[in-house]
């Protein structure tokens, strides 16, 4: 005595927005042009182009090194050379502890 019923479809919905197909309005025309100019005025900026993460080993970190391709200047580093040397101290002393109990 099955009283489930059969599993139909349901309807397609077409939904059609007029104003999607019609040219875009002046308030569309003026920030795009605003976007464009917001591009344009970003290309003389200093921006990272280069994205560097190495493994430091002794450190047991990685280190991402931010830098830009023109000037090969570094940007930004993380970890900072102090965070580096705290940790590279720390491993250091694991490292001595591991070896003094074997």
């Amino acid at each position: 005595m099955d009283r489930i019923a059969p599993v139909t479809q349901p309807p397609e919905l077409q939904v059609r927005a007029p104003q999607l197909d019609a040219e875009p309005g002046p308030a569309a025309k003026a920030a795009e042009r605003r976007f464009a100019e917001h591009v344009t005025s970003l290309q003389g900026k200093v921006l990272p182009d280069d994205v560097v993460i190495q493994l430091d080993v002794e450190a047991g970190r990685f280190v991402s090194t931010l830098t830009d391709s023109v000037t090969t200047e570094t940007l930004r580093r993380y970890p900072s050379e102090s965070q580096l040397a705290y940790a590279r101290a720390v491993m250091a002393y694991m490292r001595a502890l591991t070896v003094g109990q074997s």
